[in-house]
């Protein structure tokens, strides 16, 4: 398992569009830390790096775009380059490949997170400082909570994305897909919650952002706990995962 896990990770790290993706996250944190600057410098007031932090949490969601991507190719881009077949002559089971490219993309989505979290703390330190961070204790909760309900969310859709991959043939469009339904099915979900359909508790997007149990916070659907969030996240992952199992391992790969 680590051996095909070190496999995955060298054709990930060879790969021109990892590289890309890493200054992509740098370029984009450092304009958002320019655009803060230039904005507090207008209107004459000081923000610290826990401001900036809080301030650039709101584009987590390109860590999720780029993560989609990875997952949409995962198993997709085998049959696609035809290298499917010298991975499946190896020793090891369609379960165990399956396995270690699954646990790959989860530590390739961890790397994305973590490089967006260095990038904003680097550019947050150098251009804003840790000057007045007294009593600061509940915006760095905050920022704390915006990173696990992102990268909850960006889990879920990653491990959909997967599914995808493993269903078709064609990368793009298992990463296209994936990440449409993404935007599509949060869409969806704030609209339900607007006009108050009970039936929205149900729906992955409801469930993936925990700030809504903070105190003091109104949850998108009324009769929604924690327990009941994590239900339907566990039954979401069982089915996406179950389809990707159950599609991977029945797979002709003769053509």
């Amino acid at each position: 398992m680590l051996k095909l896990i070190q496999n995955e990770h060298m054709k990930w790290f060879h790969k021109r569009s990892t590289k890309i993706t890493f200054i992509t996250i740098g370029i984009l944190t450092l304009c958002m830390a320019l655009l803060m600057k230039k904005v507090a410098n207008s209107a004459g007031t000081e923000d610290n790096i826990l401001n900036f932090l809080s301030f650039s949490s709101g584009m987590l969601i390109l860590v999720q775009f780029f993560a989609l991507a990875v997952g949409g190719s995962m198993v997709a881009k085998e049959f696609e380059a035809g290298t499917i077949k010298l991975l499946l002559i190896r020793p090891a089971r369609r379960s165990t490949i399956l396995a270690s490219k699954y646990l790959t993309l989860i530590l390739i989505s961890l790397y994305y997170l973590l490089s967006y979290l260095l990038f904003s703390f680097v550019w947050g330190a150098l251009f804003f400082g840790f000057t007045s961070l007294e009593g600061d204790a509940q915006l760095l909760k905050n920022i704390t909570l915006t990173y696990d309900s992102a990268y909850m969310e960006t889990f879920m859709m990653m491990t959909f994305a997967f599914m995808l991959s493993s269903l078709f043939r064609n990368s793009a469009l298992a990463s296209s897909l994936a990440i449409v339904v993404s935007i599509g099915a949060k869409a969806v979900t704030g609209i339900v919650s607007k006009f108050g359909l009970w039936w929205g508790k149900f729906l992955l997007f409801a469930n993936t952002n925990f700030v809504q149990y903070m105190d003091g916070m109104k949850t998108m659907f009324d009769g929604m706990t924690i327990p009941f969030s994590i239900f339907i996240l566990v039954a979401h992952f069982v089915f996406f995962m179950g389809v990707a199992w159950a599609a991977f391992l029945k797979r002709d790969v003769a053509n």
